[in-house]
């Protein structure tokens, strides 16, 4: 029955039922006479008093209860010298909360103390990861208040004082003024900052130090904070000079399972051989690392180190070798870089054949034959089989693929493969064969749609793209997947399904790579525009308005005029241009239940992708650039190369914060953005919100990465908005990504390593804004931040400022 009635307290509070935690509280009070069986239900009480906001009497009862562990845990109490960790945690975390004492006495006293005794337990359980992580967060952010206080006008005021003081103290000596109490004074001034600066940076050291010692700690008890290895890996990355930090990362890395670190492969891989990172020390541990990741798993790591090893592989199958080679180097400012992590890679690669032989030779051999296939110049191949009349087939002189067969050991590329613990990958789906059979999606640099048998019988489309970038692509899909993770812990959001689609994308090489085809999906601009061979919905339904490229050739006819003149056109387009996003739900499932079913399943879609999409700042959201997934009516949002507010430094700059236009509305229903929407929608910037911190440092990590540049230059944003949107066709991304390919070149040419951290700084600042609910200058909460992103969303104004291609009438 105590048991039955913690239970049911400790449920209740989490529920936010106080009255229920309170009565089982008050019952348990009356029920327990031994006070050896009541440390866990006070324990309980006090975080109930915590929870209600009274928290001087729960830092008091949680007082009073350590007091008493303290003494019975010596006298071995097993129930004691279990809670008493806890006990302490806890009050350090709440003293930390309410600023009752000093940091250093918060650690040592209570935080450290309870890691320590965790620590020292046989049996690791969830309230030690607790603690692990509780010492881990407080030290962070120790460490984190003096690298900013470090960075501040204040901190470097002193520094120069100090060194006005120094100037003047030899100025005396020199005059020989030493026994004048001006200059003790100054003596003594100039000692005092240099021991406070150097006291400075010894803490500094210190919280880091104690940091990283416990997100290590964190990750090798449980699986629970998985996603403090960005944190972890964000701390070793900025440090990588220091040496207790390498010496560190060399004796407790090998600890913590290699499948943690897998989230963080692109941006481990991208770090090798790099010259900002000089200490031998990191690259030896790095590379063990890599190596160690890559052997345990490497359907989920080696095409992240083939594609660096096969850096300008693509050169050999173009016949331009040298000069694509020296393209392909200019786009980074960094040559040496670019050669030395192609060196590493293929050594890496070397280190992983002595254990992996086979397996490594046919997935070399398969990236080898994918490469080829991308760089196949399919407008004059497509050409030469119209003059022949003959179907596009290809044959074993046109691509090596056609020769791979039963590839036992080597995954079909595409499939999603769960993360094995043992690493013992028995059961894969690996590749049978290739179907000869070539189709052509469209796209400026002609993409193919090849098919693949998988052991398990079932064909797969995949889509090869060549002269293409997709490494951002990939890195977006990894963040998506990420922020998937965050939602599936909230269990509110858990229940109504909250996700994002992702697809997989993967880089070949740096100018080629493969992507998941999206099977049974449309573009939104498909199904509503449709093409002049197949009229798309609104010509079907509505005749009579005006046809859709009326429409756009009216509102690109204003681009230059006036806002007001614009709006006024935009008005006039709405009023004879009407949405039809509905029929499509009653076109494709008649039946009232499923109906019903998709269109709510719909409207959570739009809702989450709407707010993470926000989030990170993904523009170009144009007709073309998302997909609807016409077995399920879930949205597929591909093209991803426009994210972190870039869309606003576009020639005709974005002024909405996700698409939210009259169609995409219309798909919802009578109730449109209110009801199921604007609630999906809070609890998504709730869960965003909440999960700041994982949130800040995941993207912290990728807009660090030294292999890419998520800023666009002016020449990128002018060619970008000259692509015809209407070009773009189903499931290809042949709008930004080509269009960074071809002016790849001078995207990098021109900037550093300082100029990429600043611009990466004012982004995180933005995305950390947005996390608060700072929207133009003023704090708003979740309900009031969705409800000004909506009216922003659909303002006509706003909507009639947007380019053309962009069709904000649809």
């Amino acid at each position: 029955l105590v048991m039955h009635l913690e239970r049911q307290a400790r449920c209740a509070r989490k529920a936010a039922r106080f009255q229920v935690a309170e009565r089982a509280i008050h019952t348990l009070k009356q029920l327990v006479q031994s006070d050896s069986a009541t440390w866990s239900w006070q324990l309980e009480e006090a975080k109930l008093y915590w929870c209600r906001g009274e928290q001087g009497a729960a830092i008091h009862i949680l007082k009073t209860l350590i007091r008493k562990l303290e003494v019975e845990q010596l006298s071995d109490d097993l129930t004691a010298v279990e809670l008493y960790p806890q006990a302490l945690g806890l009050y350090g975390h709440w003293l930390d909360e309410t600023q009752s004492e000093s940091p250093y006495n918060i650690c040592e006293d209570y935080l450290v103390k309870a890691a320590d005794l965790m620590d020292s337990m046989e049996k690791q359980t969830p309230a030690a990861l607790e603690a692990y992580l509780a010492l881990a967060r407080f030290t962070d952010q120790q460490y984190q208040n003096i690298v900013n206080y470090m960075k501040s006008s204040t901190y470097e005021g002193k520094k120069e004082m100090i060194e006005r003081t120094k100037a003047e103290v030899e100025k005396l000596t020199q005059t020989g003024l030493m026994a004048n109490k001006y200059y003790r004074t100054m003596k003594k001034f100039l000692i005092d900052g240099k021991d406070e600066l150097e006291s400075l940076n010894d803490d500094k050291d210190a919280f880091l130090h104690k940091a990283m010692e416990n997100y290590i700690r964190c990750l090798k008890a449980g699986d629970e904070h998985d996603l403090r290895v960005f944190r972890l890996c964000s701390l070793w990355f900025s440090n990588a000079n220091n040496p207790q930090i390498n010496q560190l990362a060399k004796e407790k890395f090998s600890e913590i399972e290699s499948r943690k670190f897998l989230p963080m492969i692109y941006q481990l891989a991208a770090r090798m051989g790099t010259k900002s990172q000089v200490s031998p020390d990191f690259q030896n541990t790095l590379l063990q690392l890599i190596e160690r990741i890559a052997t345990d798993h490497p359907y989920h790591s080696l095409y992240v180190v083939l594609a660096l090893a096969n850096a300008d592989l693509d050169g050999k199958f173009t016949g331009q070798g040298k000069r694509v080679t020296k393209l392909s180097r200019s786009q980074n400012t960094d040559t040496e870089g670019e050669e030395a992590r192609t060196l590493v890679a293929q050594q890496v690669l070397e280190k992983v054949r002595t254990q992996k032989g086979s397996l490594l030779q046919d997935m070399q051999t398969l990236c080898e034959a994918y490469i080829q296939l991308s760089n196949l110049d399919g407008k004059a191949w497509k050409a030469e089989n119209e003059r022949l009349k003959r179907p596009n087939k290809l044959t074993s002189r046109d691509s090596a693929l056609m020769k791979l067969k039963n590839l036992t050991q080597v995954a079909v590329p595409t499939v999603d493969m769960k993360v094995d613990p043992t690493c013992s990958y028995d059961n894969i789906v690996y590749i049978c064969e290739f179907d000869p059979s070539v189709t052509f999606p469209g796209g400026i640099n002609l993409p193919k749609v090849i098919t693949c048998q998988g052991s398990d019988g079932v064909w797969r489309k995949q889509l090869v793209k060549g002269r293409d970038d997709l490494r951002q692509d990939a890195v977006m899909q990894q963040v998506f997947g990420l922020v998937n993770s965050l939602l599936k812990k909230d269990e509110e959001a858990r229940r109504r399904k909250l996700s994002i689609r992702t697809y997989k994308v993967i880089p070949m090489s740096k100018q080629s790579g493969l992507v998941q085809w999206c099977e049974g999906t449309m573009a939104i601009g498909d199904y509503l525009i449709g093409s002049s061979r197949k009229p798309g919905a609104h010509v079907r339904y509505h005749p009579r308005d005006w046809h859709p490229n009326e429409c756009r050739k009216r509102i690109h006819e204003k681009c230059s005029s006036r806002p007001d003149e614009r709006l006024r056109v935009f008005r006039e387009v709405c009023q004879h241009f009407h949405p039809v996003m509905h029929h499509f739900f009653m076109e494709k499932w008649p039946d009232p239940m499923d109906w019903f079913e998709r269109r709510l399943f719909y409207t959570r879609s739009v809702a989450t992708s709407s707010i993470v999409g926000y989030v990170l700042g993904l523009g170009d959201r144009h007709c073309q650039n998302i997909l609807i997934d016409t077995n399920t009516a879930e949205l597929v949002h591909i093209d991803l190369g426009i994210a972190f507010e870039q869309g606003k430094m576009l020639p005709t700059p974005e002024t909405v914060p996700f698409r939210l236009s009259r169609d995409i509305v219309h798909g919802m229903g009578v109730t449109g953005v209110e009801g199921v929407f604007r609630r999906c929608c809070e609890k998504t910037m709730g869960v965003m919100r909440s999960s700041h911190e994982a949130l800040l440092t995941i993207v912290e990590v990728l807009l660090y990465d030294p292999l890419h540049a998520w800023t666009l230059t002016p020449m990128q944003a002018l060619k970008l908005q000259q692509v015809d949107a209407d070009i773009s066709t189903l499931n290809v991304t042949s709008g930004a990504a080509e269009v960074f390919e071809n002016d790849s070149a001078s995207s990098n040419a021109n900037r550093d390593v300082s100029e990429r951290n600043k611009v990466a700084e004012q982004v995180l600042m933005r995305l950390e804004d947005k996390l608060k609910g700072l929207e133009e200058g003023m704090v708003l909460s979740v309900s009031g931040q969705i409800n000004m992103l909506i009216q922003t969303a659909r303002d006509p104004s706003n909507l009639s400022r947007l380019y053309s291609g962009w069709q904000a009438y649809v």
